[in-house]
Order: structure tokens, then C-alpha cells, then sequence
């Protein structure tokens, strides 16, 4: 039974969606790597997430093995690239490149399509970037918690609470990284609380179809 459809009728019972997301894996299958704290956090709490993954950091067994563990327990799989560049220094075909081999890697990995999105490393484009990927939504955030800027546990946590506490955190796409033990605390943490404050986080690709709308192909997408 695949993970993935039964999440999507588990989602239309919760009226408060977010899409915390995880940038720059695969960091690893080890008990202890803050990508398996932050999937075992979600699992326990039901949730689901994206991971925008860097095929060229998924070559070893450890890492794909996150990938097929995240896949298997109904995460969504997407594109970060394949070596994680600023795609604006790049030509179309570089560009271009970076998407397809990207995407090819990942679903020899997971042996299914992986979703049809991606976030562009640095959240960086230009005009060049944007044609040369038009028909793939690009996902950029709502709210950034920081992680990559060295922010505590403490910080991530409160900047998603105080996000639930003043509304702005419903539709949101959340920026996070799977790198950073201080970002798996947080996930240890802050999970549990928005599960008891009614929310669900969900993947990105879910939170779209739960609230009717289309992710806009070309074009970077912050609010669902």
C-alpha cells in the first residue's frame, strides 16, 4: 500500500496545514544524523515533509538509504540539483541540466517519479532561470527559519511557534535544512507542539491539492 495516497485522505481532516520543508541531503541513514532525527520526528507525529535533495550528495549507501527510508515512510522526494550551484551563474543548458540529472538520480534511487518540483539553491534565479525551467514550480518560502545562519534550537522553535500564534504559519512553505543537529532538535520539539495547536505538516505538493490550489510552473511559489 503506498504511503503516499493514504496520507493525502489523512490531510483533509486538519483545517491547518504547513509545509515545513529540508534542504541539502542526503546527510545520512545513521541513528544519530540529524536528517534521521528530523524523518523519525515526523514519523512519530504522523506528519509528512518535503526533501529537496543534491543527487551528487546522495552517491554513498548512507545516503541513499535515506532516501528510500524518507520515500518509503511517504515524504516527498524532490529536486535541489545536482551540485547544489547559483543557477543564475549558469546557461540555459547548464540549467537545464542540473534539473534532469537531478531528477533522473533520485528516481533510480526511489524507482518512482520524483515529484515534479524544485527549490533552486540559495533560493537563487534570474530571468534565465525561469525560462529555462518553465514548466517546473519552483519552491521558495514563506518563512525562513534560519538554521543555515546558525540559529539555536530555541530560535527555529520560536520562529515557527510565533508563526502558529499569529496565523502566518497556515499555507506556509517553511525553509529548513536536514544538516543541523540544532534544526532536528527543533523538529523533536516544535512537531509534537503544532500537532497539540492543531496543525499538520504536510508536503508541499499535498498542501497544494488539500487547499485546491496549483503551484505555478515557472515562478517561485511561498504560500500555498
Amino acid at each position: 500500500m503506498d504511503p503516499h495516497t493514504n496520507n493525502k485522505t489523512d490531510i483533509q481532516a486538519y483545517k491547518k496545514l504547513c509545509a515545513i520543508s529540508f534542504d541539502d541531503g542526503a546527510a545520512g541513514n545513521a541513528p544519530t544524523d540529524p536528517s534521521m532525527r528530523i524523518l523519525k520526528a515526523l514519523i512519530k507525529n504522523k506528519m509528512t515533509a518535503t526533501f529537496f535533495y543534491v543527487s551528487d550528495w546522495t552517491k554513498n549507501a548512507g545516503g541513499i538509504e535515506e532516501v528510500k527510508f524518507a520515500y518509503k515512510n511517504g515524504m516527498e522526494v524532490a529536486n535541489h540539483s545536482i551540485s547544489h550551484p547559483y543557477l543564475s551563474k549558469l546557461d540555459t543548458n547548464e540549467i537545464r541540466e542540473q534539473w534532469e540529472q537531478c531528477n533522473t538520480e533520485l528516481r533510480n534511487i526511489i524507482s518512482a517519479e520524483p515529484s515534479h518540483i524544485m527549490r533552486p539553491p540559495y533560493l537563487d534565479v534570474n530571468e534565465n532561470v525561469l525560462s529555462a525551467l518553465c514548466d517546473i514550480p519552483l519552491i521558495s518560502c514563506a518563512i525562513d527559519t534560519r538554521d543555515w545562519d546558525n540559529a539555536t534550537t530555541e530560535q527555529i522553535v520560536n520562529t515557527i511557534k510565533k508563526a502558529a500564534q499569529d496565523g502566518s504559519l497556515e499555507g506556509a512553505i517553511v525553509l529548513c535544512h536536514e544538516t543541523y543537529a540544532s534544526t532536528a532538535a527543533a523538529m523533536e520539539e516544535v512537531l509534537p507542539w503544532l500537532a497539540l495547536n492543531g496543525y499538520k505538516n504536510v508536503n508541499i505538493s499535498d498542501m497544494a491539492k488539500a487547499h485546491g490550489n496549483a503551484l505555478a510552473n515557472g515562478q517561485l511559489n511561498t504560500h500555498i
